[in-house]
């Protein structure tokens, strides 16, 4: 199967990319992407003004947006000219797509952390951030792409992630619109080079990164419970057992550059 161009575009970019001492590098394993499409009206709210939404015509024409729910496991994250010591913890994330120019990114409304440590340091860039009890269970074969089950509980002081995944054996038949090929679908939901929080201090911050083009495995998802969505009205209950997308990429390194305040 050829390769598609933008992917062949994508690839060549991360070939050159432009490193420096500040850099810092981390693997993602069993990276789960929860996504909900809804009304871009309905979140614009959520994200601050001058941050344009990455928005696509529903199947009735209607402009939305997409939240995603993500679930991983930070393997060694450190400074990248060294190989060590660096810091290993699990994360949630709560996020918002969003498109500067022609910038893919993501909004983070909230972040879960499982260690102090990395509550420390992320806490001081960033206000949206908590610690939480973890608890993770996998069965299957990750290293083969392969996920029976995948079981998530993260209880923090302002809210719950908790979900329960099974793995498909391939790419759904029938594709949401307005994505009509698998390729393009994970590309615009996962290729998001762009993190922007709420600033520890004052204003947006920004947070760049990159990563090969992910190719995840398809997942279901059999039960759900993401507060902070509910909390907020961006869903409900029913709508969080019916995501437009549910991937599972098993590992994946991430290289971020040096945080800095956005110009929006």
């Amino acid at each position: 199967m050829e390769t598609p161009a933008f992917v062949r575009r994508w690839k060549g970019r991360l070939e050159t990319p432009e490193r420096g001492a500040a850099t810092m590098t981390v693997t993602l394993r069993d990276f789960l992407i929860v996504t909900y499409a809804v009304p871009a009206q309905r979140a614009r709210p959520h994200v601050p003004e001058g941050l344009p939404l990455d928005r696509l015509p529903g199947p009735d024409g209607e402009p939305l947006a997409f939240l995603q729910t993500t679930c991983f496991f930070n393997d060694h994250f450190h400074w990248s000219p060294l190989p060590g010591p660096g810091l290993s913890y699990h994360q949630s994330t709560y996020r918002i797509l969003t498109r500067v120019g022609g910038r893919r990114g993501a909004y983070f409304l909230r972040t879960y952390l499982s260690t102090s440590e990395s509550y420390l340091s992320q806490r001081a860039l960033a206000r949206e951030v908590d610690q939480a009890r973890f608890f993770v269970h996998i069965t299957g074969d990750p290293t083969r792409e392969q996920y029976a089950a995948y079981t998530l509980r993260a209880v923090g002081e302002r809210g719950q992630t908790a979900l329960d995944v099974r793995g498909l054996p391939g790419v759904p038949p029938v594709l949401p619109a307005p994505f009509t090929r698998p390729e393009e679908m994970t590309f615009f939901l996962t290729q998001r080079e762009e993190g922007y929080y709420a600033a520890a201090t004052r204003g947006v911050g920004l947070l760049p990164v990159e990563h090969a083009p992910l190719r995840p495995v398809w997942a279901d998802l059999v039960a759900a419970r993401f507060t902070l969505w509910t909390d907020l009205g961006l869903l409900d209950s029913e709508d969080l057992l019916n995501p437009l997308a549910v991937l599972i990429q098993p590992s994946v390194v991430f290289t971020a550059f040096p945080p800095r305040l956005a110009r929006l």
